[in-house]
């Protein structure tokens, strides 16, 4: 079949998810955050053309505090990248409100609003966060039936205190120096299920030596030929053999889920982010 100017039906469908998958390319960010003594690493697989994954990092003005996002939009194609930008956008426009232009719209750089999202705890600006996203996908959008799993977390580079919500997503994982690992459990439900859901937050310290990882269930899920599931321990395992840098601990735990997985069909995206303070 073709279309109305002549062109395929599978051509033009196949130019169409070029142009989204570009689209969604530009909405994962260009460049990670650096800050003395600290280093971030991300990678994002689809599993499809597009994905309903998506990770963020930026620094927040005046004391710069980095922001760590992973989310995980339920469903797959065309309808959950479509989610995954919205849920992205409010995400950064709602936290970072200068820098996502978000002031901009309400009135001007130095609003009461502008000034109360500046002088919260990074804490309360999670909670916020979390309860402003959740609330607008539910309220606007809750007959689509759409939600996100997402771990927001906030870093102060300067001494690793590290706040964060984790809104039904897999627990982000602490590493000590030792090798030790905490689970970073959520504080709250997915976002956009219910409107006027309560979420807490949590704290922990990213000590010199230290590792952050926060990933989607596609990492633990992955399958091998034998239809064998990745799991938390391999994860794990491979966190420990790798966690030189960031960059080597993504590499690495990238290279054991592909051996793992080998020529296994991928059902699902798969994204890890990682923070190592060094110094």
């Amino acid at each position: 079949m073709t279309g109305p100017r002549g062109v395929p039906d599978a051509e033009r469908l196949a130019r169409e998810i070029e142009v989204a998958r570009n689209i969604q390319r530009d909405f994962l960010p260009e460049t990670l955050p650096v800050a003395m003594g600290l280093q971030i690493e991300a990678v994002l697989q689809p599993a499809r053309e597009v994905s309903g994954d998506f990770y963020d990092a930026f620094v927040l003005p005046p004391a710069g505090t980095i922001v760590l996002v992973v989310g995980d939009v339920c469903d797959k194609g065309v309808g959950a990248a479509l989610f995954m930008a919205l849920f992205r956008s409010l995400i950064r426009a709602s936290a970072d409100p200068v820098g996502g232009g978000a002031i901009q719209m309400i009135g001007g750089r130095r609003t009461l609003v502008r000034q109360a999202l500046e002088s919260a705890s990074a804490a309360d600006l999670l909670v916020r966060v979390a309860g402003f996203t959740n609330d607008y996908i539910a309220r606007l959008h809750g007959r689509t039936n759409m939600f996100a799993t997402v771990f927001l977390g906030a870093l102060d580079p300067r001494d690793g205190q590290f706040d964060y919500v984790n809104a039904g997503h897999e627990p982000a994982l602490l590493v000590a120096a030792d090798g030790t690992t905490r689970e970073l459990r959520p504080t709250g439900p997915a976002l956009g299920l219910l409107p006027d859901v309560a979420f807490g937050a949590g704290q922990v310290r990213l000590e010199h030596g230290h590792s952050l990882v926060a990933f989607t269930d596609g990492l633990v899920e992955a399958r091998s030929p034998a239809g064998e599931a990745f799991g938390g321990e391999r994860l794990r395992d491979a966190v420990r053999a790798n966690r030189a840098s960031a960059a080597a601990l993504v590499q690495g735990v990238m290279a054991a889920l592909g051996g793992f997985t080998g020529q296994a069909e991928p059902h699902d995206d798969v994204t890890l982010l990682a923070a190592v303070r060094t110094g």
